[in-house]
């Protein structure tokens, strides 16, 4: 692996394990087991290491919609795989929404973060509304659903995976992804 993307992957472990506050030059250098200066070398300013981290962000959806959508072959089949990522990105254990979470917060103050976070929205957004439009026209949905509505389906991916780990155990995310996936194709 290339030694900023070392540095990318590390950030990313970073900030979904330990949040923004830890994700420094020094915290992954020392991750990476190199010298701070070299993170400097190749992301001169916090704000271009955290960009770097968006970027490996949007990588990782784009591979882990791969390895999910890998056996889908239907507009359903496949819509049932971005339900099932959703699911998997609520999991403790996954620290895909944590970055998305602390990308966030970055953005506030920061428009190109918030362009790299829109990105990884408008990926996820677009492969979902195309799916949607051709389930929707093949009567593939369960009539009534609100979720034919692509944007309430990618918001309600986001919302319930950052509320899912920001709350634990109060909100079991992937049984609410369930309640959408029932509303989606039906009981």
């Amino acid at each position: 692996m290339k030694r900023d993307d070392q540095i990318r992957k590390a950030g990313y472990d970073i900030l979904g394990n330990e949040g923004l506050e830890e994700l420094h030059a020094r915290t992954v250098a020392k991750a990476v087991g190199i010298n701070h200066a070299t993170v400097h070398y190749y992301f001169p300013h916090r704000e271009d290491l955290i960009v770097a981290v968006a970027e490996y962000a949007l990588h990782q959806l784009i591979r882990d919609r791969m390895q999910f959508q890998q056996k889908a072959r239907t507009p359903k089949d496949k819509l049932e795989a971005e339900l099932a990522l959703a699911e998997a990105y609520c999991r403790p254990q996954s620290r895909f929404v944590k970055v998305l979470g602390g990308l966030y917060v970055a953005g506030i103050s920061s428009p190109v973060i918030r362009q790299k976070l829109t990105a990884i929205w408008d990926e996820w957004h677009s492969l979902v509304a195309k799916l949607v439009a051709k389930a929707s026209d093949k009567g593939k949905l369960q009539e009534g659903t609100p979720y034919v509505d692509a944007d309430l389906l990618v918001a309600t991916f986001f919302g319930l995976g950052l509320a899912s780990h920001m709350l634990g155990d109060r909100l079991d995310g992937q049984r609410q992804l369930d309640r959408v996936f029932s509303s989606m194709f039906g009981p």
